[in-house]
């Protein structure tokens, strides 16, 4: 990972929104903007960071931005088809991918570009309020923010015992209980990471995960609670706070090969609190990688 760029892509993509708020796909220039009160402090490719009490030099020209993803609103294959071709081109370059959703559809097409490049199993850990295993519905079809995961499923080397999601939790449909006990998905409750501690979660993800070629990190910007997301696509109570992630992503930053956010709503956000998060999350992976 030495010396690989940081790559921000954009995908303003919000047509898999069919049950949550519509309006992700402006989260990317929201991001974006909020990203410049971050990384204007870089100063001769270095960096203070207040907490760690240390300066990072940075991988100079390390950042770049490689726009967005073409969208075709008429169609999910097409939009999905050209993400799925951009990431692929960024990978064989040997560039590593932030790609700034959207809803929470845009996983799948960047887990697939991923996989398409690695040379045997990957692996998923998933931030989310929400589980995303929903197979098909006369309201969201197959290809929704509620079935991202269910499709990567489909790809022969995402094993489910591969997948690990962190921070969900609240109800869901009564299937649920018996697809999940037959599947073997790792899951850690937000309730869980409460009662546990970061350095605790992310040991269980990676002990869950030894073993695989690549590893893809989505980060669903619900997993938080909602007093410190407001802009998120869906409420979802007793969610993790801001220090609790950004603890576990820490440990994570420089060990993953792809990640994306998602499911940042602009349009419901409060003093663009939500989007500064986001924006937060990428700078700190932006200098983990930068600074190796």
């Amino acid at each position: 990972m030495n010396n690989q760029k940081f790559g921000i892509v954009g995908l303003p993509w919000d047509g898999g929104a069919s049950l949550g708020r519509p309006g992700a796909r402006f989260a990317p220039k929201a991001i974006r903007e909020a990203f410049f009160w971050f990384s204007n402090r870089i100063d001769d490719n270095k960096v203070y960071d207040v907490e760690k009490r240390k300066t990072f030099s940075l991988l100079e020209n390390g950042i770049e931005d490689f726009g967005d993803i073409n969208i075709a609103a008429y169609s999910t294959e097409k939009t999905f088809e050209n993400a799925e071709n951009k990431i692929k081109g960024l990978l064989e370059e040997n560039i590593f991918p932030f790609v700034l959703g959207g809803d929470h559809s845009i996983s799948y097409p960047i887990i697939k570009a991923l996989h398409d490049c690695a040379e045997g199993n990957i692996g998923i850990i998933q931030f989310d309020a929400h589980l995303d295993l929903v197979d098909d519905s006369p309201i969201q079809g197959k290809f929704s923010q509620s079935s991202q995961m269910r499709r990567a499923l489909e790809l022969p080397g995402v094993k489910p015992e591969h997948i690990v999601q962190i921070g969900v939790r609240s109800y869901n449909y009564p299937w649920y209980e018996a697809y999940l006990k037959e599947r073997g998905i790792v899951q850690i409750t937000a309730r869980e990471v409460h009662q546990s501690t970061p350095q605790a979660v992310v040991e269980q993800a990676l002990t869950a995960l030894q073993g695989v070629d690549k590893i893809y990190l989505t980060f669903d910007i619900d997993v938080l609670d909602p007093a410190y997301a407001p802009g998120a696509g869906a409420n979802e109570p007793g969610g993790l706070t801001p220090v609790q992630c950004m603890s576990m992503l820490e440990q994570l930053y420089t060990v993953v090969d792809a990640f994306d956010i998602a499911e940042v709503n602009p349009l419901y956000d409060h003093h663009d609190v939500t989007t500064a998060f986001a924006a937060r999350i990428m700078f700190d992976c932006a200098v983990a990688r930068l600074s190796q």
